[in-house]
């Protein structure tokens, strides 16, 4: 009798939306996922770009230099108020946390602090997030405090790891991602005055291992544009979710990044992963529009290649 094989198709993925009311136990299932999930992707939502400066053509803000990006980032984030951020966790096989169900899971956390009625906001930026569904006056009523995020984000483990190894954090275009989060984790203090200190405290605060799949690509023939463009040039669908919504944009970046290592990043070394003969730990702490000159300088060394960038 011959065998027969059976197709399980994979499991649906479900946005687990987090506000004030079940922050505690999200983060709970979030702390029982990074005891094996050890890759993490962010998106944030804020209320765009506020500031930008009055000599400088919008077509060329992209070639300005990182001294001048960080200013006009710090200034925005600093005058702004995080509105959502998403939370992907995968393991070493790419597999979401399910926790025993039918069903995988992101999180998408939900925040008070953003008043779309008195808050400083760029409304082209506010009336997108409107039509992709997000509800501005729910946020205010029923959204996370970022104090008490800050809070669960220290407890969960996923941050300010003593060896800096433990997770690998992935973004797209992530400056600002990181920088909102990172005024959250400061007590939404401002940020520091000068790019070195400020990825500083990206390499203290996530560690050596944060990957911005915008800066990596560029070594990458044939890949452009936004998140969505390089998703559909590398064969990635949107699986649960809106565009603009950050749980759904934190999945499509996990798995586009993912498959981006599959296709680019074939050749083995003992020193690591490689291609075109650039070595993936190349690329660590060093974020798209703010990579002065060499960052493993500025860490008197600290980061180092070495083997398996993407694990412990």
């Amino acid at each position: 009798m011959s065998s027969v094989s059976f197709f399980l198709p994979p499991l649906p993925v479900v946005v687990r939306e987090v506000w004030q009311y079940n922050l505690e136990d999200e983060f709970d299932l979030i702390k029982i996922a990074a005891m094996t999930h050890h890759m993490v992707s962010m998106d944030t939502e804020f209320p765009g770009v506020v500031y930008r400066p009055a000599n400088v053509d919008n077509r060329c803000l992209g070639k300005l230099p990182p001294v001048l990006n960080y200013q006009i980032m710090r200034d925005n984030v600093n005058a702004t108020n995080i509105i959502q951020l998403g939370l992907a966790l995968c393991d070493d096989n790419g597999n979401l946390p399910n926790f025993g169900t039918m069903a995988q899971y992101v999180w998408q956390f939900n925040f008070s602090d953003f008043d779309v009625y008195t808050d400083l906001q760029n409304t082209d930026s506010i009336d997108l997030l409107k039509r992709q569904g997000i509800d501005f006056d729910r946020n205010l009523q029923e959204g996370i405090d970022t104090a008490d995020f800050a809070a669960m984000m220290v407890e969960s483990g996923l941050l300010f790891n003593p060896n800096g190894s433990d997770f690998a954090w992935v973004t797209f275009h992530g400056g600002y991602d990181f920088a909102h989060l990172m005024k959250i984790m400061n007590s939404n203090k401002q940020l520091p005055n000068d790019l070195p200190q400020f990825m500083c405290l990206v390499f203290n605060i996530f560690g050596r291992k944060v990957f911005d799949l915008k800066n990596m690509m560029k070594f990458c023939d044939g890949l452009y544009g936004g998140l969505e463009n390089v998703a559909n040039k590398l064969g990635v669908q949107r699986v649960a979710g809106k565009s603009h919504q950050a749980g759904s944009d934190s999945l499509l970046t996990m798995q586009t990044f993912r498959k981006f290592l599959d296709i680019y990043f074939k050749q083995k070394s003992e020193s690591g992963l490689r291609h075109n003969g650039h070595l993936l730990s190349r690329f660590q702490c060093v974020l798209h529009g703010l990579e002065p000159n060499n960052y493993f300088d500025q860490f008197n060394g600290s980061l180092k290649p070495f083997g398996n960038e993407l694990s412990a």
